[in-house]
């Protein structure tokens, strides 16, 4: 079944289908689309700005011990389970599963794109922290949940604002939208060359609602693990995802 609709914010279109990947049930497809990245909220997510993506493939939920397992042979998460995210994985071994079922990891574009749905405001159903929607840190009792618990933003996507933060692609530099907002828009930023840092997304079962808005930027060197800090991959549509 195929949902096809534009959602227009400001004066950019954004167009989604909800096609799933026929190779891969777990990744959904987007077509390309503009959206307004950032927020006022944070000096490293302003300005706000026009950025345009192409099409891409991204996994419906995080990535799940049991799948990780089943490529890497290896679990390295604390609290286990085959449906809880796969945590304690640096943004190497990401890259590194991700490649393996010939996908990658998201950019931080195209993860605020998905994850925003269309919308504008702090999350994506609205300015204020609504629990049907996200595990944080006031309903988590503390631990991280199974996937796909809470209920999916409009394009279909679950657990992207909260359970666990995400790796992307790009490497952090804290004024670097102050670059790509000169473009107007950016299509398809891929953020600096290199850097120390790397971009995690989303916030956690352990944040506070703040650090789980669409826009909350936050970084880690790209060897480290965490308890709470999984991923999710994209893929392009040229590319057959196992």
């Amino acid at each position: 079944m195929v949902l096809l609709f534009c959602v227009w914010v400001s004066s950019y279109a954004v167009a989604f289908s909800g096609t799933t990947n026929p190779e891969n049930l777990n990744m959904i497809f987007l077509e390309p689309g503009c959206f307004q990245m950032g927020s006022e909220e944070f000096v490293s997510e302003e300005p706000i700005h026009n950025v345009c993506v192409s099409s891409f493939y991204l996994d419906k939920f995080e990535v799940s011990q049991g799948n990780f397992e089943s490529v890497m042979e290896i679990n390295p998460s604390t609290l286990k389970g085959p449906d809880f995210p796969v945590v304690n994985v640096s943004w190497i071994e990401a890259k590194q599963y991700c490649r393996k079922k010939g996908g990658r990891l998201p950019s931080e574009a195209e993860w605020e794109y998905a994850n925003r749905a269309g919308t504008s405001t702090s999350y994506f159903w609205g300015d204020n922290m609504e629990g049907d929607f996200a595990w944080y840190k006031e309903n988590s009792l503390a631990v991280m949940h199974t996937v796909g618990e809470k209920r999916a933003n409009p394009w279909g996507f679950y657990d992207m604002n909260g359970n666990v933060w995400e790796w992307v692609a790009d490497w952090y530099r804290e004024d670097y939208y102050e670059t790509s907002a000169l473009l107007d828009p950016d299509y398809n930023p891929q953020g600096p060359p290199a850097g120390q840092f790397l971009i995690i997304r989303g916030g956690s079962y352990k944040d506070d609602p703040f650090f789980l808005r669409s826009a909350t930027r936050f970084w880690y060197e790209p060897i480290i693990k965490a308890g709470d800090l999984g991923f999710r991959c994209a893929a392009d549509p040229t590319k057959e995802v196992k």
